[in-house]
């Protein structure tokens, strides 16, 4: 089952996006800032994260240049949410973006993609714990 990581500081849309992805299939982690996320990526190693762009403290940009360095992390797949438009960088730093508000399907269309992507080119994950 693979594992998704969801970052966003609002519960109104965390909560919601978690009852739906959980009912896809997915084991669902949820975090509302990006310093949280990093903590739990660093013990669970998510297959994939879906985070907003804008929170206080860590927000998305910057938990996904935490990401890339790391080769533990780099190629953890990325879809970036927000209201805004995407930050004017040069950056590869996220792999999906999408607009909020997003259908759905389109979220759920996107993730399965890129799981699909990742899971051809990665090994499998060790089981630990």
């Amino acid at each position: 089952m693979d594992t998704i990581l969801l970052v966003d500081d609002d519960r109104k849309i965390l909560e919601p996006l978690r009852i739906l992805l959980e009912a896809e299939g997915y084991r669902v982690l949820t975090a509302l800032n990006g310093a949280a996320a990093e903590s739990i990526t660093e013990v669970e190693r998510p297959d994939l994260i879906v985070t907003d762009w804008m929170m206080p403290g860590v927000d998305g940009v910057g938990l996904c240049r935490w990401l890339k360095p790391d080769k533990a992390t780099a190629a953890i797949p990325v879809v970036m949410l927000s209201a805004a438009q995407p930050p004017g960088s040069r950056e590869r730093l996220w792999d999906v973006f999408l607009r909020k508000p997003t259908p759905i399907a389109r979220l759920i269309a996107a993730v399965s993609t890129l799981l699909d992507t990742s899971r051809s080119v990665r090994p499998s994950k060790p089981h630990s714990r």
